[in-house]
Parts: structure tokens; sequence; C-alpha cells
């Protein structure tokens, strides 16, 4: 019991030391361009079929009580695994403009469960968050 409280304590700790921008209202953040985007799955992703998701992209500095969604100048996704002292990806993504901001990423295929990165460049600059595919 101890120990899970140490080992929860320290990953409180780790992930306060991210950069203070992004939290749960920016999950990823792009400080160059004052943007945030965030990864909305219909579905939990899955290593047996296509795992779509929205990708949204919005104003970090948007004073409104919903953040003003943008269109940044270049954007591209893609899909990684670290795997001790090597990675690899899939195929290329499909990157779908649905309305302002508002982006379908599909042909998403994470082919073995495990921790995965989706990482995101806009306008030359990347973040990436980390998702689980169960088995």
């Amino acid at each position: 019991m101890f120990k899970s409280f140490l080992l929860a304590a320290g990953l409180v700790l780790a992930s306060a030391t991210v950069s203070a921008q992004q939290s749960a209202d920016c999950p990823l953040y792009f400080p160059g361009s004052e943007l945030c985007a965030s990864v909305e799955f219909a579905q939990a992703p899955t290593e047996s079929a296509d795992s779509p998701f929205v990708l949204k992209v919005y104003d970090h500095t948007s004073t409104a009580s919903a953040p003003a969604l943008v269109d940044p100048a270049q954007m591209k996704v893609d899909l990684w695994m670290n795997m001790g002292h090597h990675g690899h990806g899939t195929s290329p993504v499909k990157i779908e403009k649905q309305e302002v901001g508002t982006f379908l990423i599909s042909e998403a295929y994470f082919v073995m469960p495990g921790k995965w990165l989706i990482r995101v460049w806009i306008n030359g600059e990347k973040s990436e968050m980390t998702v689980v595919v169960k088995p």
C-alpha cells in the first residue's frame, strides 16, 4: 500500500514538471503559435481495426467560455510506439477537415497493444500524448 502511494506521488510530481501550459484544458500545447489541441475517440483505440479520432485545434489565448477553434497553417499527425531502445510507427493517417479547427483522423491503426504516442506537429512545433491500446 505504501509503495503504491509513493508511486502515485512520484507520478503526480513528475507530471507537475510538464509545461505549465499543457493541462486538461490544453492536452497538446504549441507555445510558438499559442495553440492547443485535443484528441477525442468515439471508441477506445483497438489493435484490430481502424481507430479514428477527432483532433480539435484552438486558440490558447481565447477568453471566450468556449475556446475559439482555428485552422493551423500546417499540421501533421502520426502514431508512434516506443519499444525500449527502438520504436516504430504505422502507415500514414488520413486527415480530413470537418469544419474550422476540427479534423477527422482516420486510417489510425494501432497495430499492437501497449502505449502509443499520438504525435502532432502544428506550424512546425511538435506535441504528443499517450494512449493505451488494450488487447
